[in-house]
């Protein structure tokens, strides 16, 4: 940089130094320069971001390292990271020896999510539909909580099984529960003793709210009722066993999930030995 007068104005963009002369009237420069230098600071920056947590969950708040950085939060602690376990909007004042600047974040009260409606189909997909009022990002899982996804799709789900169905708020223990019986009803019942489609097996979505069950013949005879003390239609009805032939059932039971009626009817085709 070069210029003259009394005065000049710089904007460096980095520490730099500068060297004045001095120039008398007659020209004549002086030997030795005076020196100036000017020290850039970098601005001070922080990545401090919140979440939400459950009852009894921790957060971590992390303002962020930078070059001669002193902290001093809302709390009165003065680490770089803190630990929190209360909602509530935290801020932290960052000071590297020269300027100062404020950061804020907030921590949210997660609420735990409810499953409100399982989709199961036939061919094993489960589709999950959750409620959401923390409008947090979910998560979800079919095993206990083992593993979870960010997809609500499920895909390969085994049908007739009781299936452990999890739903949480990310990062946090609030999680929705629910055990959920994948009832697909078999079309073809041989019993022959072979433990081969022996029986139709209502054990699983008998546990269901208000569960009925009723297996009707051709011409609408009731030849089968569930009941406690015999969950399962074996072929047979007052001890005797049925002829061959196309049976219409009626299965009813309220959705554990959306807590609405579920009705499912169909033909069932009985294979005996005559």
């Amino acid at each position: 940089m070069s210029g003259t007068g009394t005065t000049h104005t710089v904007s460096p963009t980095q520490t730099t130094t500068y060297s004045v002369y001095a120039i008398g009237a007659q020209g004549c420069k002086s030997l030795q320069p005076a020196s100036i230098t000017i020290e850039i600071v970098p601005a001070i920056t922080s990545n401090l971001s919140g979440g939400m947590i459950c009852q009894g969950d921790v957060i971590t708040l992390d303002a962020g390292a930078g070059p001669n950085y002193n902290y001093l939060w809302s709390t009165g602690d003065t680490s770089q990271t803190i630990s929190v376990g209360t909602p509530g909007t935290y801020s932290v004042t960052i000071n590297n020896g020269v300027c100062s600047k404020i950061f804020t974040t907030q921590v949210i009260q997660a609420i735990i999510p409810e499953i409100i409606n399982v989709n199961y189909n036939d061919n094993g997909t489960m589709i999950l539909t959750a409620s959401n009022p923390s409008n947090g990002p979910l998560e979800y899982s079919i095993d206990n909580g083992l593993t979870w996804q960010n997809s609500n799709v499920f895909s390969n789900v085994p049908r007739n099984s009781v299936i452990s169905i999890r739903v949480r708020v990310k990062k946090t223990s609030c999680v929705g529960t629910l055990e959920y019986f994948t009832f697909v009803m078999q079309n073809v019942i041989t019993p022959n003793g072979d433990n081969i489609n022996d029986i139709i097996d209502f054990r699983g979505v008998n546990q269901n709210k208000d569960f009925k069950a009723s297996i009707f013949d051709r011409y609408g005879k009731e030849v089968y009722k569930a009941s406690g003390l015999q969950p399962y239609w074996d072929g047979y009805f007052q001890g005797k066993r049925l002829p061959t032939s196309s049976y219409w059932y009626q299965v009813s039971f309220e959705d554990p999930a959306s807590k609405k009626p579920a009705l499912k009817t169909g033909w069932i085709l009985l294979k005996n030995i005559e």
